[in-house]
């Protein structure tokens, strides 16, 4: 099963993979397409005390975005090779513990998938009172998610995004702007002034990252999870080191590992 490369959408019939516990390297995968490998993550439960122990270096990502944007696709796809035409909103917390390598460096990942929440709480009370378990304000990083073909989403994460600066400290905090649904964004749209203020917004002014992708056709999903990993590191601003013994199969590889990124 051929891994669709940049820019180019394959048919539906080969969307869904099996579920194979093997390692992705997703920088490999972008550059020169290559097998659906996925990786069988686990969702958390409804209460924070069911999931996996946090580590003091696990990274906790956070997808937040307007309803039917396709968080949980993107997600999905990342994690599983899986996308499901049928649309079912999420409506509760979901969490997945993938494994990252970026630059030979091994990142333990929570990433929680949330229903739309009509706020960012100020205060951590607030939190506890209607976002308990979320882990809203703890998060190392956030990914917003907008809908290319409906660019009223966008005013949802620009108003979230707002919030979250005034709640807490973003300075070491990554925040990542995606546009997704990169396959519906027609050309009548891509070429108006709203979608290039969008763009120029998120670049010059917010000055953070921004991918646009297709969750349906697995395009570029690897790069957001790629240019997050890469912010998060720059925040570090430590050099790369080498992995943990565990990850020394993939330098089996016959490619460049001056800047891959794996799931493991």
């Amino acid at each position: 099963m051929e891994r669709a490369k940049d820019n180019e959408f394959p048919s539906s019939s080969i969307l869904h993979a099996n579920k194979r516990l093997l390692e992705l390297d997703l920088d490999y995968l972008e550059r020169r397409g290559g097998n659906t490998i996925t990786y069988e993550g686990a969702e958390g439960n409804s209460k924070e005390e069911d999931s996996p122990a946090d580590t003091l270096d696990r990274v906790k990502v956070i997808f937040l975005g307007a309803s039917g944007v396709g968080k949980t696709s993107i997600i999905r796809q990342f994690v599983w090779s899986e996308f499901s035409e049928e649309y079912r909103p999420t409506e509760r917390r979901e969490t997945f513990y993938p494994s990252v390598v970026l630059a030979d460096r091994l990142y333990e990942l929570k990433i929680t998938d949330l229903p739309t929440i009509p706020y960012f709480p100020v205060s951590s009370h607030l939190e506890w009172t209607d976002f308990r378990y979320y882990g809203l304000r703890s998060a190392t990083a956030y990914v917003l998610v907008f809908d290319l073909s409906n660019q009223d989403t966008f005013q949802y994460i620009r108003t979230l995004r707002e919030q979250i600066y005034e709640a807490r400290d973003m300075r070491g905090v990554p925040l990542l702007v995606v546009g997704n649904k990169q396959d519906e964004l027609s050309q009548t749209v891509a070429s108006g002034t709203r979608y290039r203020d969008i763009v120029n917004l998120v670049r010059k002014h917010w000055r953070c990252s921004y991918v646009e992708c297709s969750a349906r056709f697995n395009c570029r999903v690897v790069q957001v999870f790629r240019e997050l990993m890469k912010s998060i590191q720059a925040i570090e601003g430590r050099p790369n080191s080498p992995s943990p013994a565990a990850t020394q199969p993939m330098r089996s590889h016959q490619h460049d590992t001056s800047e891959r990124c794996i799931l493991l």
